[in-house]
């Protein structure tokens, strides 16, 4: 009995220690006081229009980004939430085991401690404010609703702002897909924030897409200036575009679209001018092939014939388990002199990226926002701060341009920079990066049009105004695709001298393919297949007769689109299925639900939210771009659109300069309040693919108010 107590008494101790062990360690005390007499500081009057957007009016710039974070905590906390835990590297603490290899990841590429190092150095004063402001105002809301606050996430500061934008920025060019062929095993690590952690997870990868478009006063009909704001964005989650318009005595009023957690609208118009984003595609991401000392827990890597020590510390992060509990995990992280390096199943790879540590692009942005001229803002792009992305602009004066932007390693030429290379020659380790005047852009082009859309940017103009790829470095690695949507954009602009006001927005919201689309190319492969059975032979009479439309009537888009979607993905361009395998399956999908393979187009593809379900017209990569969610269309009885065409605008400056904005969100600005009315308000304007008049000035607000209040006082 004596030996069966003490063996209980150290079971005892021993789970003791265990919980204790396991035991999340409680959040710091929240200092509410501090935070609201923070928030007295600032001066921030917000009014919502009748379509719930927040118009931010302060007397400086940083008012306006206090209020800017206040509003967006109203509309948009829970996703605002998850992004700075993914910020301060603790998503897995909070959401379990499915994030714990991107907490690894943000340890490995030192996103913390080049936020610390830089922050004083690279950030300049005013744009700090700007993210301290930021921060202020999301604290202000979330102390006044700590219902909805997990433990340990306040105070919010300038630093997780930052870090929020470093961490994400390099996805943006695809950095996640290049890890994801290293790790090759049969369940590779999901390794990319786009991870919303809804049931949508799979799409958001493939729609870093947009448009945007340009007219010059010598090509349109009247004599104004446009410019077509068109991203395409996941419709939920942490790259969902949120609508705000902010003004300031200190000149800012910039309306246009960011993200959860960013303090500065990312695009979009002014009074004088405004730009768009559209995502690129340059190589600016490398991976070298490592020799190293020994298979198991190596020390060391060859560099030009010697052995090198590689840096190496520790990752150290908890995995939610249950109730307050979580487990520490600790895993060696590698550095080499090219930057840092995993061990995969195949060996050990190093990798380099643009940008590394970059915490520029605030400072870009906001002196985007505030040029007073085009000088200026070329001035502002040529800081070099924001990674990548395209930028289309345009201003009242009548200029256009089109910067294919990114931060560009200054490479050799010679090597194959899109492969894996060796890592044991440092020549092949870049220092430093291209000039921006270096890389491919057009300003004001005799053609008088320009656009963007995810293309090559070779093919963005009438043929004797595009510049020549042979001007530029092959180590650029530019992308060589063009998508439907610039196909479309060439044919229909090109051929038209004097655009309409009309006419662009017709254009804007085409929704045909091409006839050398990958779609129709594939429909033609199918057109002279032999099938034997009855039901395949009738689907295949239906493609034969395809023009490439997706109007809501067409009755053979359905078994087109979906036969393509099947066959080569959400954005038209994998080799994914055979043909005959995906016309068999859309078809059969189709009869299952709809009982015919031949049903309206505008049945099978939906606007759905909350208590609207309405027809879209457009599809994958035509420029009225709609992804809908295929891999569950069964279940959903159909497409559910999930990215797209989302947040909208049309810049217009007439004869005089003066501007009119019309803009549309794909839903409305409640993001996640199912009980406010602006939490779909705008569906129905953009299913039918109508816009709203945006106002810039107090003046133009105040008639249209329907909540005007002032946070923290």
């Amino acid at each position: 009995m004596k030996n069966l107590r003490i063996g209980l008494v150290f079971l005892v101790l021993a789970g003791l220690c265990l919980a204790f062990w396991l035991k999340t360690p409680g959040p710091k005390k929240v200092d509410y006081d501090l935070i609201r007499e923070t928030a007295s500081s600032y001066d921030a009057r917000i009014i919502r229009d009748n379509w719930g957007v927040a118009h931010i009016f302060g007397k400086t710039d940083p008012d306006t980004s206090f209020g800017m974070g206040y509003s967006h905590g109203e509309d948009d906390w829970a996703t605002i939430q998850n992004q700075i835990m993914s910020s301060r590297g603790v998503s897995a603490e909070y959401q379990g085991k499915d994030a714990a290899a991107m907490d690894y990841l943000f340890d490995l590429v030192k996103v913390e401690s080049a936020v610390a190092n830089k922050i004083d150095s690279e950030v300049s004063i005013p744009a700090r404010a700007m993210a301290k402001a930021y921060a202020d105002g999301l604290n202000l809301w979330a102390s006044e609703n700590r219902d909805q606050v997990k433990p340990g996430i306040l105070p919010m500061t300038d630093k997780d702002v930052i870090a929020g934008y470093t961490w994400a920025t390099p996805f943006f060019y695809r950095m996640d897909e290049i890890l994801q062929e290293l790790m090759t095993a049969e369940e590779a690590p999901e390794v990319s924030p786009w991870k919303t952690l809804s049931h949508w997870d799979g799409l958001p990868k493939a729609v870093r897409g947009s448009n945007a478009f340009a007219i010059a006063p010598s090509r349109s009909a009247d004599g104004h200036t446009r410019l077509v704001v068109n991203s395409h964005q996941p419709f939920v989650g942490p790259y969902a575009w949120f609508e705000a318009h902010v003004v300031s005595e200190e000149g800012l009023n910039i309306a246009g679209g960011g993200f959860p957690g960013t303090p500065i609208i990312a695009q979009g118009v002014t009074p004088r001018h405004g730009w768009a984003h559209t995502v690129n595609k340059p190589d600016l991401v490398d991976v070298y092939k490592l020799e190293i000392n020994k298979e198991k827990k190596p020390t060391q890597y060859k560099l030009d014939g010697e052995w090198r020590d590689f840096e190496i510390s520790k990752s150290e992060f908890r995995v939610k388990l249950g109730g307050p509990f979580s487990l520490p995990i600790k895993r060696n992280m590698y550095w080499t002199e090219h930057g840092p390096a995993l061990e995969t199943a195949h060996g050990f790879y190093a990798i380099r990226f643009s940008g590394q540590g970059g915490v520029g692009a605030l400072d870009q942005w906001y002196a985007m926002s505030k040029a007073k001229s085009l000088d200026e803002w070329k001035a502002a792009v040529a800081q070099n701060g924001v990674l990548s992305f395209n930028i289309v602009y345009a201003d009242k004066d009548g200029n256009i341009g089109h910067v294919y932007n990114a931060k560009m390693p200054k490479r050799i030429e010679g090597p194959n920079w899109e492969g894996v290379l060796p890592g044991d020659n440092s020549s092949l380790i870049w220092k430093s990066y291209r000039d921006v005047s270096e890389l491919p852009q057009i300003y004001n082009p005799e053609s008088g049009w320009l656009f963007s859309a995810n293309s090559s940017p070779f093919f963005i103009t009438d043929r004797a105004d595009n510049l020549n790829r042979e001007d530029f470095p092959k180590s650029y690695g530019i992308e060589t695709r063009i998508t439907n949507r610039a196909k479309r954009s060439l044919a229909l602009f090109e051929g038209d001298k004097s655009i309409t006001r009309e006419e662009l927005y017709k254009y804007r919201a085409d929704a045909r393919y091409a006839k050398d689309s990958n779609i129709r190319q594939l429909i033609e492969k199918i057109k002279v297949m032999t099938f034997e059975t009855e039901d395949m032979k009738k689907a295949q009479r239906i493609l034969s007769n395809w023009n490439g439309s997706t109007e809501i009537q067409d009755r053979r888009a359905a078994l087109a689109v979906l036969t393509g979607m099947h066959a080569m993905g959400y954005e038209i361009k994998d080799d994914l299925m055979p043909p005959e395998q995906a016309l068999k399956l859309a078809s059969d999908q189709l009869i299952e639900i709809f009982g015919r393979v031949d049903p309206p187009w505008g049945e099978v593809n939906r606007l759905r939210r909350g208590d609207v379900d309405l027809p879209l017209r457009g599809g994958p990569d035509t420029l009225r771009a709609i992804y809908g969610y295929y891999d569950n269309f069964i279940e959903n009885k159909g497409l559910v659109a999930v990215a797209g065409d989302s947040h909208i605008m049309v810049a217009d400056w007439d004869e005089n300069g003066v501007l009119s904005l019309d803009s549309i969100h794909q839903f409305g600005a409640a993001t996640l309040d199912e009980t406010s009315k602006h939490y779909s308000d705008q569906a129905h304007l953009f299913a039918k693919g109508e816009y709203k008049r945006m106002p810039m000035t107090l003046e133009q607000v105040l008639p249209l108010a329907t909540r005007d209040y002032r946070p923290g006082q």
